[in-house]
């Protein structure tokens, strides 16, 4: 591979984790701080807000496991893979870890003497760190498998996304916490509270991941262009499907399910986020290179969004924002409360790059990496 191509892929993924970052920050910000004034349904500034930030889990979720499925058919060498699979199992335990801990009903393990059910019930719902950390697990797995029985591991994955989207239809005919203790149905029910249980948000990674797998296997990621098209084509398609479920729904059964229980909405926001894809692509074709703050932001994803997520919305061990000026703000202070809280996090950013590079001066991996 040429470094002008090995360069346009690097960037190529990097834009489209950046822009899950930046998402995810300016989602959460606006979340705490606007009024609840300007948070009106017939209000077109702030029902797009809503479907962009509909977007923020989707594009985090397909980015990072675009990333892994690279990474993961990026050698054929059992050595390697080896040890791109402990960093794997390292990297998914730690994502559920920091998980649990952001919310942690107490500041230490031990004095739970005045927890309540709600709080323990918050404690142990699923957010999207523990679904990332989980559906690592289960591609890795599922990548495993495809090299020692020699098959496709794309297709599987496409296949268990569209169980894994079936699944939310069924899951909720079904009461876990019946069956399972608190711990386990959290996994699979909104019913306890979990933002992002394994049905349906898991298929986004998994998509993900077979996008990616197919892409190093056609060297698609060599050739920009091609990757434009085929990811536009692949969105269009998504996004038709979308219009055409929901037409059908109105026209048969006189009424909608787009954004409650219709699969549609996962259509369109995947092809969505396809065709947000497909945008980057082809800034990587004129985009030489990436300024090195946005770089960093990209590669301490992890840590940006635990610092941020605790100065927003507080945690055991701190106040948050919210506590302070939650839901308080207009228009322009929320923009300006966006701005001051990307520049905080970029500057939160860099510190740990110094600190890596100060305390680990031999190596130039990233803190993050």
């Amino acid at each position: 591979m040429s470094e002008n191509l090995r360069s346009q892929r690097v960037i190529y993924i990097d834009l489209l984790r950046f822009c899950a970052i930046f998402l995810m920050v300016h989602g959460h910000t606006v979340d705490v701080l606007l009024s609840q004034e300007f948070r009106r349904p017939d209000s077109i500034g702030f029902n797009t807000w809503l479907f962009f930030r509909g977007l923020t889990a989707p594009l985090f979720l397909f980015a990072s496991g675009f990333v892994y499925g690279v990474r993961f058919r990026r050698t054929d060498s059992p050595e390697k893979f080896k040890q791109i699979k402990i960093k794997t199992i390292k990297r998914a335990l730690l994502l559920i870890l920091i998980g649990y801990l952001m919310k942690s009903p107490t500041p230490t393990i031990i004095d739970w003497e005045h927890v309540t059910y709600q709080m323990i019930q918050l404690f142990y719902a699923v957010d999207i760190l523990q679904l990332i950390g989980a559906s690592l697990l289960i591609f890795l797995g599922m990548e495993m498998l495809a090299r020692k029985f020699k098959y496709d591991a794309a297709r599987y994955l496409i296949g268990i996304s569209i169980l894994f989207l079936l699944g939310k239809q069924l899951s909720t005919l079904v009461d876990w916490e019946e069956y399972f203790p608190l711990q386990i149905s959290s996994w699979f029910s909104q019913r306890t509270g979990s933002l992002f249980p394994l049905f349906p948000w898991g298929a986004y990674l998994f998509l993900g991941g077979a996008v990616g797998i197919y892409f190093q296997r056609k060297g698609f990621l060599n050739d920009m262009i091609h990757l434009t098209k085929v990811q536009l084509k692949i969105g269009i398609i998504f996004i038709f499907s979308a219009f055409l479920i929901n037409f059908l729904e109105l026209q048969f059964f006189n009424l909608s399910t787009f954004w409650t229980t219709s699969p549609a909405l996962f259509y369109a926001r995947f092809g969505t986020v396809l065709i947000f894809g497909s945008l980057f692509s082809v800034l990587s074709l004129y985009v030489k290179k990436i300024p090195k703050f946005l770089y960093n932001a990209s590669k301490n994803s992890l840590w940006i969004y635990v610092v941020h997520v605790m100065l927003l919305y507080g945690s055991s061990w701190n106040r948050g924002v919210k506590d302070f000026l939650g839901y308080k703000c207009n228009v322009l202070e929320t923009i300006i409360g966006i701005i001051v809280m990307w520049i905080l996090m970029i500057l939160f950013s860099e510190f740990l790059i110094y600190l890596n590079k100060k305390f680990s001066p031999s190596t130039k991996k990233q803190l993050n990496s």
